[in-house]
């Protein structure tokens, strides 16, 4: 406290003092006597005062000790609030992050579907040129069972017959029955007497079916070949193509029988025929 402040408190107190002592003249021994004691008791009061240190002052450098403090306050406040940014940054690019690799792993996904879908087209193309192959040398197997000599005509029947269609279906009889020698001569009989007839076909298909009970397998082929060849659209086409891969498998050519049985299943998926070419494939394979 400065020399000022103290005089400001000692000099009332002064004054104060001698007005009260003016105003006690009157008052007894004792009274006085505790007055007495009290005023020295307030000049050491005083005493101790005016002795006391006046109060530091701030110093410049704990001044600037306070404001650098503040700055430092201040910046750990920007920091924090930096590192709130940060950490907000670091959150939305973690969810693009894993936005991008779901999109990554869709893509990975639809690639090996591509992948695999293009291995099929390969594998098939692959098998087309297979069966394209196998086709090739099937024609030329037929060929060559087309130049060797043909079977000695029938002789003609000396029977008499009432209609073509009672004609063809006593050959079929014959066929089934038992006799297909004989039923097969019925029927080159029955396609030279009726070559327009609408059972032509059927005829046809008969007469193989006849060479394959006698074990001709290799005119069986042939004859069914003629059935495919001029009625594909026929009713007894199926079965023909059928009936020589049956033929190929009897003479141990299971590769063309395989053809064959595969090619009626394409051709004619819907026919009874189809359904048992994929059986024989079953088993045989």
């Amino acid at each position: 406290m400065s020399g000022v402040a103290r005089n400001a408190v000692v000099f009332p107190l002064i004054g104060a003092f001698a007005a009260f002592m003016a105003g006690c003249a009157v008052m007894d021994t004792g009274a006085f006597t505790r007055l007495q004691d009290e005023m020295v008791g307030l000049k050491k009061e005083m005493a101790v005062l005016k002795a006391a240190p006046p109060p530091a002052p701030v110093s410049a450098a704990e001044r600037a000790d306070v404001g650098e403090i503040g700055a430092v306050r201040r910046s750990f406040a920007d920091l924090n609030a930096d590192f709130d940014r940060l950490r907000t940054d670091q959150l939305a690019a973690t969810t693009r992050m894993d936005d991008a690799r779901t999109e990554m792993q869709r893509i990975s996904a639809r690639q090996d579907e591509q992948d695999r879908a293009l291995q099929e087209i390969r594998g098939n193309t692959d098998r087309m040129k297979e069966i394209e192959k196998r086709l090739a040398a099937l024609e030329d197997r037929i060929g060559k069972l087309a130049a060797a000599p043909a079977a000695a005509p029938a002789p003609e029947s000396p029977r008499e017959w009432k209609s073509p269609e009672e004609m063809y279906e006593v050959a079929v009889g014959q066929v089934k029955g038992g006799n297909p020698k004989k039923g097969r001569e019925t029927l080159s009989d029955f396609a030279s007497r009726y070559p327009d007839h609408k059972l032509i076909p059927n005829a046809l298909y008969w007469k193989g079916e006849a060479l394959y009970a006698e074990k001709d397998f290799e005119n069986a082929i042939l004859t069914f070949q003629d059935v495919v060849d001029r009625y594909p659209r026929g009713e007894k086409a199926p079965d023909a193509m059928y009936k020589q891969g049956l033929s190929f498998l009897a003479l141990k050519d299971g590769k063309n029988a395989r053809i064959l049985l595969d090619l009626v299943q394409k051709k004619y998926p819907k026919s009874k025929a189809a359904e048992m070419a994929k059986k024989k494939l079953k088993e045989i394979r």
